[in-house]
């Protein structure tokens, strides 16, 4: 039986409705703006740490932020400062786009960051024995979900971790969920705070500047910073219908991966180039109507002419009559919440006729000249179209396509826009396992019903699994990931894969806090000054996934986020849209778990030692594709992607969160409940026990199995773990099926529909359904 397949939504027009911002050179938008007409910088001397052994002294931090101005004594003990930040940003966003809780019921948040949490951390100056409560803010996807706790949001939560395009890559999934009908409204943005141990990093790897950085200029190094901007998403036409103010209207968006090195960029700019063209392809424009390019800019030897050459080599001729600049002289570079902080300020200048300015300028390095660099000082222009870009750590890309609604031919009665276009399939083609209950080819079912394992940890070595996968020091979340990714190709349907041309989406609450643990213990038993630059780039969680496109020369649509516990089906959700928007047509999505001593004290701190579960790790690959484009090659998929739903409740109200996810992914995916012939459920045992109970009790009439105690507790895999089993299920012959059915002790005879559940620590829920 064929599903009823996707509707494709490109033509819905986003809208961003608010802004809300705090840098160092502003505490709200106003101060900010102004300050940037004013040609200010707030680039100075590091106050809030020794910087006396590094090779530069200065960076753009906060002063006279109080966290007792905003919060009161309790909730600062539950927010680290990177949190905090992004609260006072989203409260002023909210302010101005007026947005009523009561009548948008799902509203959700994707936050961007890249070293969310480690200040809290950082202040315990240890690796053990930790204190619970500091720790607790520490888990890099629990800055996401304390703000949405803090505000109340219902709707999806996810935090990006691409590093500095983090929170680009965090406006584009906001699009996608209001584009797909998952949120009414999102909160999209980034935060990051300063921290001594990635000042130290970036001592380490010799990229400081110790004058205020200037973009293309002769002088190079980059100036770290630390801030929050976060912007109000809507459909335009309901924004439109209430009379909201509009800044710009969101066209399209760009992810790409370099596949080339963890800290340096692609020589010729091909990864960013890459995201550029996917943006303006998705936007349905013209190159030609490009007028300015915010860019990444950062000040690097490497990073501005690299990009300037791709987005010369895309452009060609055109490029010369493009303004560019860089916004980072104002205020730094802001890692995670960079592309967010960009893009708003380039919002909050185009309101005003103007284009933000490179400052510190004096003369064009080699390989940075461009005609209409903008300099010094605000241009007064009016653009038709613009590209906001960044790259980041791990290789990871992405553009921003958005129309200026101040430009003098824009009309809100030029819009148009439309429900749906074609509708597509997204079918399972392959799949592969690394953990102790896999098989050789990465396959589970054959063990499940074997003796549980004595232990969950993994005595896997990718050297001996294939040494040309394996490079030294290479931590064992990787290895693990490598591996699964590997097994995943090998066991697809699909021939003839141009790996340059697929997708690439991955899922890590945590990161290899393995190479983690190495860093820090590098600056805690050597001092700052000596930091390891072996380590450091290890420390930005996406880079197993940048590892991941590098061994496979992935270039594609690539991202990677933490939820705590739903990652893998967000994986799967994010991976599904990018093929429903037309960006890739397979994707492979993954996710993976790695367990440390720094890992098990997170468990104390998280509650998680009181599962009933062990903890487990390992990684799980699966590869979609467009099941247009493999019929026409005469495949047939394991199974179809039917339907999702996800829904989050800081309350931990997690029956009625669950109920909430199930009854919007039977909705989405056209199906009855009695159309469902089992559930697998990812769940923690620890705030979802009373909700498994109930879910079993209310439908009792489908079996409803969790599979963790025999394969132990791994927040990020887990839910892909379940999925696999589920399509192994599916994909069995009649007979084999029903042998399997009958060791499950279910009472059925033919499995054709399956129902996967996951639930995170803090609240957050996902289904999704899937049909033999």
């Amino acid at each position: 039986m064929e599903g009823t397949g996707w509707e494709t939504v490109n033509s819905l027009k986003v809208a961003v409705t608010g802004i809300g911002i705090l840098t160092s050179i502003g505490h709200n938008k106003e101060e900010v703006f102004q300050n940037m007409l004013d040609n200010q910088t707030g680039i100075g001397p590091i106050q809030s740490f020794d910087v006396q052994e590094f090779i530069s002294q200065i960076g753009a931090e906060i002063s006279s932020f109080q966290p007792s101005d905003h919060f009161t004594p309790e909730e600062q003990k539950g927010l680290d400062r990177c949190a905090q930040y992004a609260v006072v940003s989203i409260k002023e966003a909210l302010e101005e786009a007026r947005v009523d809780q009561t009548v948008e019921k799902t509203i959700g948040l994707a936050f961007g960051t890249c070293n969310g949490g480690l200040n809290s951390l950082e202040e315990q100056r240890a690796l053990q024995e930790l204190d619970l409560e500091k720790t607790r803010n520490y888990p890099f996807y629990q800055q996401g979900d304390v703000v949405a706790k803090y505000f109340g949001l219902t709707g999806p939560v996810i935090t990006l971790n691409t590093a500095c395009a983090a929170s680009g890559n965090a406006i584009g999934y906001a699009c996608d969920m209001i584009r797909h009908g998952f949120a009414d409204v999102m909160i999209a943005g980034g935060s990051d705070s300063m921290s001594t141990s990635v000042y130290a990093g970036f001592n380490a790897l010799k990229a400081l500047n110790d004058q205020p950085c200037s973009p293309y200029n002769e002088q190079y190094g980059l100036s770290l910073g630390e801030g929050s901007a976060f912007l109000v998403l809507e459909p335009l036409e309901k924004a439109l219908a209430r009379d909201a103010k509009v800044y710009t209207i969101v066209e399209g968006y760009g992810l790409s991966s370099d596949a080339y090195h963890e800290t340096a960029p692609q020589p010729e700019g091909q990864g960013i180039r890459k995201a550029v063209e996917m943006a303006i392809e998705q936007g349905n424009i013209s190159k030609d109507e490009i007028d300015y390019i915010n860019t990444h800019g950062t000040g690097t030897k490497a990073n501005d002419p690299a990009e300037l050459r791709g987005l010369r080599a895309y452009f060609g001729k055109q490029f010369d009559n493009i303004y560019v600049s860089s916004s980072k002289a104002y205020f730094g570079h802001n890692l995670g919440a960079a592309a967010a902080i960009e893009y708003a300020t380039t919002l909050l200048a185009l309101e005003q006729g103007l284009l933000p300015a490179t400052l510190h300028f004096s003369q064009a390095r080699e390989g940075c000249n461009h005609p209409k660099l903008v300099t010094n000082e605000m241009k007064s222009y009016k653009p038709k179209y613009f590209l906001c870009n960044n790259s980041a750590f791990g290789g990871h890309n992405s553009s921003i396509l958005s129309k200026n609604v101040y430009h003098p031919a824009f009309s809100p009665a030029t819009i148009t826009t439309s429900s749906a276009e074609e509708k597509k399939r997204i079918g399972v083609y392959g799949y592969g396992t690394i953990h102790r209950l896999a098989d050789h080819d990465g396959t589970l079912l054959s063990n499940l019903h074997q003796d549980s394992p004595t232990t969950f940890q993994l005595d896997f070595s990718l050297k001996e699994y294939n040494r040309s996968l394996y490079e030294r020091r290479m931590n064992p979340l990787t290895q693990y990931s490598i591996a699964a990714c590997d097994l995943a190709l090998k066991n697809t349907s699909l021939s003839n894969i141009d790996n340059e041309q697929i997708g690439l989406v991955y899922g890590t609450s945590r990161g290899s806090l393995k190479s983690a643990e190495k860093y820090l213990g590098s600056i805690l038993e050597r001092g700052a000054g000596n930091a390891s630059s072996v380590y450091f780039p290890d420390m930005v969680l996406n880079s197993t996934a940048g590892k991941l496109a590098k061994k496979f020369g992935i270039k594609g649509f690539s991202s990677s986020h933490s939820s705590g516990g739903i990652d893998g089906l967000q994986a799967i959700l994010y991976g599904m849209t990018s093929i429903l928007d037309g960006k890739q047509s397979t994707v492979l999505v993954g996710a993976g778990d790695e367990r440390s001593g720094l890992s098990d004290e997170i468990d104390r701190a998280m509650n998680l030692q009181n599962s009933s579960y062990e903890i487990g790790e390992g990684s799980t690959f699966i590869l979609l594709a467009d099941t247009k484009v493999t019929e026409e090659k005469g495949l047939d998929p394991i199974a179809t992607i039917e339907g999702f739903g996800q829904a989050f409740s800081g309350q931990n109200d997690m029956d009625q969160t669950i109920q909430h996810a199930v009854e919007q992914c039977l909705q989405n995916a056209n199906l009855s409940e009695d159309e469902i012939d089992f559930i697998f459920y990812h769940n923690n045992n620890v705030t979802d026990i009373d909700a498994f109970l109930q879910l079993k009790e209310r439908l009792g009439h489908i079996p409803v199995y969790t599979l963790n105690h025999l394969c132990g507790y791994m927040e990020s895999n887990g839910s892909l773990f379940h999925a696999q089993v589920a399509l192994e299920l599916l994909a069995l012959p009649k007979e084999e099926q029903q042998s399997m059915i009958h060791a499950f002790g279910w009472p059925k005879n033919d499995l054709r529909t399956g129902l996967i559940i996951t639930t995170s620590i803090n609240g957050n829920s996902m289904a999704m359904a899937i049909r033999k």
